[in-house]
């Protein structure tokens, strides 16, 4: 058993390093989006730096490259895979699903955040903890995605809205499953998105940060 989770911890962080910003950004702007606006790999940036369509198949890359990653953990552990997208009936079994998955989308956000293929500089994991939310329970993802959006709406700021519901998650699991494992792992990764936004979070507290815009800016 330990060694499938080692190859699922493998597979997961070799698929996570698919940093699909620079990817795309190297293959249709023909530079790297870390040369470019933050400076950071994530769609936030390709939507400052080349605007929404770009964003959009970044985000897309991203949650996909964290689904394949959990569904070969599946495949691997010989889950049940009705339990993929949907949540189990039976408590224990849902708890145990969410762990496989979790545990994945941990490995897959590391490789997100340090890709083994772009010298390690990736970008904060928002879109592949999205991902990996998505499929641990689509009702926690509803509520965190209206959030972020009504965060946006407000402040102007996806920087906030990132922090706000990685702040939130571990909260939502609390709610719905009371299990402490579920919940401790959660904070990890609530806190892992939280130091990938330290700086954002010291610009917010300064009133620098920067605004959310649309525009193309090459």
């Amino acid at each position: 058993m330990i060694a499938k989770y080692i190859i699922i911890a493998v597979v997961s962080y070799l698929l996570g390093s698919f940093n699909f910003s620079i990817i795309l950004s190297k293959t249709l702007e023909k530079r790297d989006i870390r040369e470019s606006g933050s400076g950071n790999a994530g769609a936030t940036n390709m939507l400052r730096t080349y605007g929404k369509s770009l964003a959009i198949l970044t985000m897309l890359g991203d949650i996909l490259k964290v689904a394949l990653g959990i569904l070969i953990a599946f495949l691997i552990l010989d889950a049940p895979l009705d339990t993929f997208f949907k949540i189990a009936d039976n408590l224990n079994t849902a708890e145990t699903t969410i762990l496989h998955k979790e545990f994945a989308g941990f490995f897959c956000v590391l490789g997100h955040m340090f890709p083994l293929y772009f010298k390690f500089k990736g970008g904060k994991g928002v879109a592949a903890c999205t991902g990996m939310v998505i499929l641990v329970d689509w009702r926690i993802a509803l509520i965190l995605f209206a959030v972020f959006v009504v965060t946006i709406a407000v402040s102007k700021m996806i920087s906030l809205g990132s922090i706000i519901i990685a702040i939130l998650y571990p909260v939502l699991i609390a709610l719905y499953y009371k299990d402490l494992t579920l919940i401790l792992i959660a904070v990890l990764f609530a806190v892992i998105v939280i130091v990938a936004h330290r700086q954002n979070i010291k610009r917010i507290l300064n009133g620098t940060e920067n605004k959310l815009s649309s525009k193309k800016n090459k």
